[in-house]
């Protein structure tokens, strides 16, 4: 194992896996401790460090459940937009090499 192996680091973007897919209903601090095998006051911990990056939020429904935040949605949106990006510079250079003089 490499000597800059963070377990707490590990922990977080775990709780970020487990909460994928789960933004309609959300999960418990247990259902994320089970998901990932931790204890609970751990995920405690770990997942009010991602609430003040603005990661995580509390589900609006549900104040004792959790899920991701809009801004994984801006993370998606953003690399979407690069790719086409770059997408279309690739076209262009595509284009640019294969015109015939």
């Amino acid at each position: 194992m490499s000597k800059y192996f963070s377990e707490s680091q590990c922990r977080i973007c775990k709780i970020v896996e487990a909460l994928v897919g789960c933004e309609a209903e959300g999960l418990s601090t247990g259902e994320i401790a089970s998901k990932i095998s931790c204890a609970r006051p751990v995920i405690t911990k770990s997942i009010a460090n991602l609430v003040h990056l603005h990661w995580v939020e509390k589900h609006p429904r549900n104040n004792d459940r959790w899920r991701l935040a809009s801004k994984f949605s801006q993370f998606a949106q953003t690399i979407t937009m690069g790719l086409q990006q770059a997408n279309q510079q690739i076209q262009q250079d595509i284009n640019n090499y294969n015109k015939i003089w």
